[in-house]
């Protein structure tokens, strides 16, 4: 129970220190909202029910170990933040002026075409991984942040950017990808929360939002099935429960990374396995890249992280699940306690620095937030550094075609466009 005591008053202070001004450490609060979920609403649902299997393991003996790792990376996340937040000056006034690509409707349209062909290659080709089905997912979350872009500088007003909204939520459905669904909402949020004031139509405005977040996780979760086989027929629209699983049981399933990460820390210890020093966070960023037929028979270096994650279950259902893990345990696994000091602290910074530097009144610094958000979310919940790197590539590439950089003399009496 001391772990929940002590976790709880992290959070508080975390969010408390957030909610001074929302608009500015938005990052922070939505970090600390996607760890209080994963780190503490997970384990406590644990402890009430009294579960402590996953796939075929038993992960008690790793809880308490876990817990303390939780409540050491909340700790750093939080002092590197308030340090950095402090220490960090204000951005000077910019001499760039960022303007959006009048090209940008061609590159939306590549990008929804890579969802189509994600569809196809599901369909028609059963394949539903690999490496160019990776590039086509990375595509597909490009399209969130090209949606983003033009709601934020108001430029969402065409007849076809609905229909393509839509065919895109749709796609997104059939593919399972109800996260995706979820991005896109926060950024939407994001932008109600820095341009409207308190009012009762702004409160109606988060209560809807809420709601729908609540509502296509739900659906999409019950739906899978039907959806990504194209089975219409069989799509509820109800919330009911499912495997026995009420609502809230239900998103609590699916944000079980914890016991993958208990089992992990049970094994490591129990084992003494030495510590990766970094070889999955950083040498596989460049062996990802490197064609297989590089290597000895064609095949590339196995994963220690992945290694570890499914030697950790003992069993058959563990080691072929592709069972996932936070960052936290991903810089445990790379340097021990060591990494998740420093790893947590360095997050911490970046963020505190990110949040003191953003203009909130120019567009294009919340859509960088959005595109921070996007990977940070996948850091928190698919802790896998080199997949997370490639997903920042592809969204810095998708930044860099919807705009074009103009310098602005100190007099502001000419411009020029680079």
């Amino acid at each position: 129970m001391i772990y929940f005591i002590l976790l709880s008053l992290l959070f508080i202070i975390g969010i408390g220190f957030g909610l001074t001004d929302f608009r500015t450490h938005f990052l922070l609060l939505f970090a600390l909202i996607v760890y209080f979920i994963c780190f503490f609403l997970g384990p406590l649902n644990s402890v009430n029910y009294d579960l402590y299997t996953h796939l075929g393991g038993y992960f008690r003996a790793g809880f308490d170990d876990t817990m303390e790792l939780y409540i050491l990376a909340i700790l750093c996340l939080l002092l590197g933040y308030a340090i950095s937040y402090n220490v960090t000056k204000n951005k000077e006034p910019n001499k760039v002026i960022y303007l959006l690509n009048p090209k940008n409707k061609y590159y939306m349209w590549l990008f929804f075409i890579s969802l189509v062909s994600m569809i196809r290659r599901n369909i028609v080709d059963e394949v539903y991984g690999g490496g160019f089905y990776n590039y086509l997912s990375f595509l597909g979350d490009s399209l969130i942040l090209a949606f983003i872009t033009l709601i934020y500088h108001k430029q969402f007003n065409k007849k076809w950017h609905w229909i393509l909204l839509a065919a895109t939520l749709l796609c997104y459905m059939i593919l399972g990808f109800r996260y995706r669904i979820l991005l896109l909402i926060i950024g939407v949020i994001y932008h109600f929360a820095i341009t409207s004031k308190f009012s009762f139509k702004v409160v109606f405005k988060w209560i809807f939002l809420t709601w729908l977040v609540a509502y296509s996780i739900n659906f999409i979760t019950l739906n899978r099935t039907a959806l990504s086989t194209l089975n219409f027929n069989e799509v509820s629209f109800e919330s009911k429960v499912q495997y026995g699983l009420s609502p809230y049981q239900l998103v609590m399933h699916q944000t079980d990374n914890y016991k993958t990460e208990m089992m992990v820390v049970k094994y490591i210890k129990a084992n003494d396995i030495e510590q990766d020093y970094g070889e999955s966070m950083f040498a596989h960023i460049l062996i990802r890249i490197v064609p297989a037929s590089f290597f000895e028979g064609n095949k590339k270096p196995e994963i220690p992280q992945i290694a570890v994650i499914k030697n950790s279950f003992h069993s058959v259902e563990g080691m072929y699940a592709g069972a996932a893990v936070s960052n936290v345990t991903q810089f445990y696994i790379a340097f021990g306690y060591f990494g998740v000091v420093f790893f947590m602290s360095l997050l911490g910074v970046f963020l505190g620095s990110v949040a003191k530097r953003t203009n909130l009144y120019e567009p294009r610094d919340r859509v960088v937030v959005v595109m921070i958000l996007m990977v940070l979310f996948q850091e928190i919940t698919r802790g896998y550094l080199p997949q997370n790197v490639t997903l920042l590539a592809f969204l810095l590439i998708t930044l860099k075609l919807f705009y074009k950089k103009q310098y602005v003399s100190t007099s502001n009496q000419y411009t020029y466009t680079l």
